[in-house]
């Protein structure tokens, strides 16, 4: 019903928008990887996402792998590469707040007081992951006492959502530790600024839904959906479905409908249902083409069963 209504325009301004956010959700990798093109950053990103979207468990990391290896890309550089570009997206939405707060402080001084909370957990987050990929790079015994730590939680936080724990998390951390003490002080940077740009990137992409279905900045001012886009990429940190579908809409309409108020139900909900199926529905159709092409002669093992270990996402 919402992309019936739209205009030829809108839907060209929404798919030309989605494109380059593809794009620049392959920029960490793009970055981390030796020897990684765009055009194979991309649809190694896109196959990675459809994968796992669609089967559960750490698929996409094995995904990534094997196409990397496929393209003889070494497995030291390709399993440091996906470990840090998983840390990096997930890190750079607590940089989203930071980036909101000087615009929600001056639209509206009653969310003062939650915006610059929302800002310290950002930097804290942000501040405490920096001293800890230094210090694993260093300290192998910090590394596996992490990874120890790590695979506890995580066996908890998953059977909590009746989900299969992730494995070889100390291994993972291990490898990562070692493998990416020259990656880290090379393009450690880099690549966590692209992280940054593509959920920015994103973030243009639902103010371009919001602006299809008639809800403009002097409803929803662009650093509020910023800060929202933020408080839901930290709620869909926590494993409760494949690519957090119907955690995400709901999430997004509740906080954006707060804010725009009565009157605005319908289109916010139609605006999500845009935005999502561009970000989520979307790539699981185009990453199984791709992924199929870009495996072809490969017919054996689609998605592979590399001997390397991956690191753990």
């Amino acid at each position: 019903m919402a992309v019936a209504a739209l205009t030829p325009w809108q839907v060209a301004m929404l798919g030309v928008t989605s494109f380059v956010a593809y794009v620049a959700n392959a920029g960490p990798s793009r970055v981390l990887v030796p020897g990684l093109s765009w055009r194979r950053a991309v649809g190694s990103d896109l196959a990675a996402r459809a994968v796992v979207s669609t089967v559960p468990g750490p698929t996409d990391a094995a995904t990534r792998f094997v196409l990397y290896r496929q393209w003889s890309i070494p497995a030291d550089a390709a399993s440091a590469g996906i470990g840090l570009a998983a840390l990096f997206e997930t890190l750079a939405c607590f940089a989203l707040p930071v980036i909101a707060l000087p615009g929600l402080m001056v639209l509206d001084h009653s969310t003062r007081s939650q915006a610059v909370l929302l800002a310290l957990i950002g930097l804290v987050v942000l501040a405490a992951a920096a001293v800890l990929l230094v210090s694993l790079a260093r300290s192998e015994s910090l590394a596996r006492r992490l990874g120890v730590w790590l695979d506890t939680t995580a066996k908890r936080i998953w059977t909590l959502f009746r989900k299969t724990p992730p494995t070889g998390i100390v291994e993972g951390i291990l490898d990562l530790g070692e493998r990416s003490k020259a990656m880290l002080s090379r393009r450690g940077l880099p690549a966590f600024a692209a992280a940054v740009v593509g959920k920015l990137a994103w973030f243009v992409v639902l103010e371009v839904a919001l602006w299809s279905v008639g809800v403009g900045p002097e409803v929803l001012p662009p650093a509020t959906v910023l800060a929202a886009m933020a408080v839901v990429g930290m709620v869909s940190l926590l494993p409760i479905t494949p690519g957090a579908v119907g955690v995400a809409e709901v999430a997004y309409i509740g906080i954006l409908s707060s804010v725009a108020g009565p009157g605005f139900g319908g289109q916010l909900t139609a605006a999500v249902s845009l935005f999502r199926i561009a970000q989520w529905a979307a790539p699981i159709a185009i990453g199984w083409v791709l992924l199929i092409l870009m495996r072809r002669g490969h017919w054996g093992n689609l998605l592979g069963s590399p001997k390397t270990p991956i690191p753990s996402t």
